[in-house]
């Protein structure tokens, strides 16, 4: 039985994924804020909680999803030492865990999430490490078929609970999973950002984003068929020097023609 802590976008997407699942049920939910336990503990019947001392010590699987500050200030709370613990973010050393917790280790969803929204279709790649080894070396699938009490180890245990929450799992070190989040703030959280510079760009001439919306739809479609280097268009990689010119005139804000400038540059200096 797994106590989930935390109730934000992650927990929310993991309760939306366990929800129903007879191997391992989420029994108990943890959350400061008691209705934000309430809301994912209805989704299986759960016990929802706003103390930490009540955690369930009959628990056999401890899920922190919480935001990368709060580990600092939530662990020391802890009733007892968990027999098991999995921390979700894609930065904090799993090693935070070793002074609270028998067997440790990460399951890192790579995707954005946003919890007022069904997020059980989504296509979500886990990224998996811990602090224990494969008990059966010659395994080399660790899906386990059983019920959380009939898993083996610890390995097969983790490896069957992230292949109930998604087909996609990568075995990861943690330098590996730091720069895996890194590159995911370049491909996705700095990119939404241009889409918001360029949503404000169509507002100020009456022009609806969505006509944009075909060309990003091309972009992503494009990488996932070849390099990001060999998908490149526009400007700067044809070198046309006087539409880049032209289009930085366009730009009144001089915080928008420098990010051009250094934009342009990037994709100037890594043509393929």
């Amino acid at each position: 039985m797994i106590t989930l802590v935390g109730s934000g976008n992650v927990a929310t997407w993991m309760a939306q994924r366990l929800q129903g699942s007879s191997r391992f049920p989420i029994t108990q939910v943890y959350s400061r804020k008691l209705e934000n336990a309430r809301r994912l503990a209805d989704l299986s019947g759960a016990e929802a909680i706003d103390d930490i001392k009540a955690l369930n010590p009959d628990n056999q699987v401890f899920i922190f999803a919480l935001a990368d500050k709060a580990y600092e200030s939530v662990l020391p709370q802890l009733p007892f030492r968990l027999p098991l613990a999995f921390l979700t973010s894609g930065t904090v050393s799993c090693q935070c865990l070793k002074d609270y917790s028998d067997r440790y280790g990460v399951i890192y969803p790579l995707q954005t999430f946003t919890k007022s929204q069904d997020m059980r279709t989504l296509e979500v790649p886990l990224c998996l490490e811990s602090d224990f080894v494969r008990e059966d070396k010659g395994q080399q699938s660790c899906c386990c078929r059983g019920s959380l009490q009939e898993c083996g180890g610890s390995y097969e245990l983790m490896w069957s609970l992230a292949r109930e929450l998604s087909p996609k799992c990568y075995e990861v070190s943690e330098s590996q999973r730091a720069r895996m989040h890194v590159a995911a703030v370049f491909a996705c959280n700095f990119s939404n950002a241009m889409y918001q510079i360029a949503y404000k760009l169509m507002e100020e001439k009456e022009l609806p984003f969505e006509i944009l919306l075909p060309v990003l739809r091309q972009t992503v479609e494009k990488v996932s068929q070849m390099t990001p280097a060999e998908a490149q268009t526009g400007p700067a990689v044809r070198g046309d020097m006087n539409v880049m010119r032209a289009q930085m005139e366009e730009l009144e804000d001089e915080r928008l023609r420098e990010l051009y400038r250094m934009m342009s540059d990037i994709i100037i200096n890594r043509k393929p």
